[in-house]
C-alpha cells in the first residue's frame, strides 16, 4: 500500500546566521553545524540532536529561511545496510506545510550518494513529513527509485534476541515461523532451541551456537535442512579464554557434527558464494547465516542473521540484535536490506576466516 501524507508543523523558530533560503546537508564530521543547529533548537529537540551526533551513521537537512532553521531531518543509517531511519524530524511554526517533502528528497539525495536505497519512519513522523510512503509491519517505507524486483514471500516476524548468546536460536525461531505462519516466535521457544544448540563457552558466560547444533534442532523439529560449514574442525575457539574451555568446546561440537553426519543432513563442506544463498531463497529455503558483527556494529563478533529474501542486488534478512548504544529499534533490524557485495564481505568470521550458513524449510 502506498500513502500519501500531508505534512505538519512543529512550533518554535529557532535563529541561525545563513544564507537567505537553503537546505544544508551535514554529517556527524560537520561539528559546527551540530552545535549552532542544537543551541537554536527547542530544549528537547537540541538534546536529541545532540545525542544523535554521537552515533555513527547519521546524516542531516536543515532548510533556513532568513538566517532561521525552519526545518531539520536527520536520518540514522545502520552501517553496511541500505537503509536510514528517520530519526528526528523538526519543523518551526513558520515553516510552509507541504515542504516537508522538499526536506525528504534533500536527505534522499544525499543517502543515495551513500548507497542507500530506501528510508523508513514511523507513522506519526512520516504524517508529518509527507510524501508518499509504504506501510509495511509497524513502520512506513520509502524505496530512493525504483524498489527492487523479489519473490513475493512473507516477511518472518521479527524476534529480537533476550540473550546476548542467543542470536542463533533467535535467527531459527524467526525461520520457523516464516515457514510456519501459525508459529509465534517467543522466549521458551529460543531458550528451548538455544539449550539444544548452544556451544556451552562464551567469553563471559554462555555460549552461543554452532551451525550443526542448530541443523539438529531444525532437523528434530521436522524442517528440511541443509548446510555450508567450510571449516572442517571446530569454530568459535577464539570466544573461549582457556585451553580447558576450548577443550570442552571442541567436544561439544564434535558430538554435534557426528549427530548431524548421522542423521544425513546434507553438508556442503566449502565455503559457499552469496549467489549460491540466492539460490536457496529461490527453492523455498530460509538461510541462517553466520557473519562477524564488526562491519555493523564496529566490534568482532561472531552473529547469526536470518536472510529470507533478494531482489535485483539486494538481500533482505531479519537481525536478532537491537543495539542499544545506537538508539536503534525494531525497524532497524526487520527485513534489512543489504547490498550482495556487502553481504559477501559480512558473511566471514574467525582468522583464518570461514564461512557457515544453515539453510532450512518444510
Amino acid at each position: 500500500m502506498t500513502l500519501q501524507f500531508s505534512n505538519g508543523d512543529d512550533p518554535m523558530p529557532a535563529s541561525l546566521p545563513t544564507s537567505r533560503a537553503s537546505v544544508t546537508v551535514f554529517t556527524a564530521a560537520d561539528a559546527s553545524v551540530w552545535a549552532d543547529l542544537t543551541a537554536a533548537m527547542p530544549a528537547e529537540i537540541g538534546d536529541r540532536l545532540a545525542g544523535l551526533r554521537e552515533i555513527a551513521g547519521v546524516t542531516g537537512v536543515a532548510r533556513y529561511r532568513e538566517g532561521r532553521p525552519e526545518a531539520i531531518m536527520v536520518g540514522q543509517r545502520r552501517p553496511s545496510a541500505a537503509m536510514m531511519r528517520i530519526a528526528l524530524y523538526w519543523s518551526a511554526a513558520s515553516f510552509i506545510a507541504g515542504d516537508g517533502p522538499c526536506l525528504l528528497e534533500a536527505l534522499e539525495a544525499e543517502a543515495l550518494v551513500q548507497d542507500l536505497r530506501c528510508l523508513r519512519a514511523d507513522e506519526d513522523m512520516a504524517l508529518r513529513i509527507g510524501g508518499q510512503w509504504e506501510r509495511q509491519d509497524g513502520f512506513l517505507q520509502r524505496w530512493i527509485g525504483a524498489g527492487p524486483t523479489r519473490r513475493p514471500e512473507g516477511i518472518p516476524p521479527s524476534w529480537p534476541q533476550t540473550a546476548g548468546f542467543t542470536c542463533g536460536p533467535s535467527a531459527l525461531a524467526m525461520a520457523m515461523a516464516g515457514l510456519d505462519p501459525a508459529l509465534l516466535p517467543d522466549r521458551a521457544l529460543e531458550v528451548e532451541l538455544w539449550r539444544e544448540a548452544t556451544t556451552i563457552i562464551g567469553p563471559s558466560g554462555p555460549g552461543g551456537c554452532d551451525p550443526y547444533g542448530l541443523a539438529l534442532a531444525a532437523h528434530r523439529r521436522g524442517l528440511q535442512v541443509e548446510m555450508f560449514m567450510s571449516s572442517a574442525g571446530p569454530i568459535f575457539l577464539d570466544r573461549a579464554a582457556s585451553e580447558e574451555r576450548r577443550g570442552l568446546m571442541r567436544f561439544v561440537q564434535a558430538g554435534f557434527k557426528r549427530d548431524a553426519e548421522a542423521a544425513s543432513l546434507p553438508i556442503e563442506t566449502r565455503a559457499f558464494v552469496i549467489e549460491e544463498i540466492g539460490q536457496a531463497l529461490d527453492r523455498g529455503l530460509l538461510a541462517l547465516v553466520l557473519i562477524d558483527q564488526a562491519p555493523m556494529m564496529g566490534y568482532t563478533c561472531p552473529h547469526w542473521v536470518l536472510v529470507h529474501g533478494h531482489g535485483d542486488g539486494i538481500y533482505f534478512l531479519n537481525d536478532p540484535w537491537i543495539e542499544p548504544d545506537r538508539l536503534e529499534r525494531k525497524m532497524d533490524v526487520v527485513d534489512l536490506p543489504v547490498i550482495a557485495a556487502e553481504l559477501e564481505r559480512m558473511a566471514w568470521y574467525g582468522n583464518p576466516a570461514y564461512r557457515a550458513a544453515v539453510l532450512v524449510g518444510r
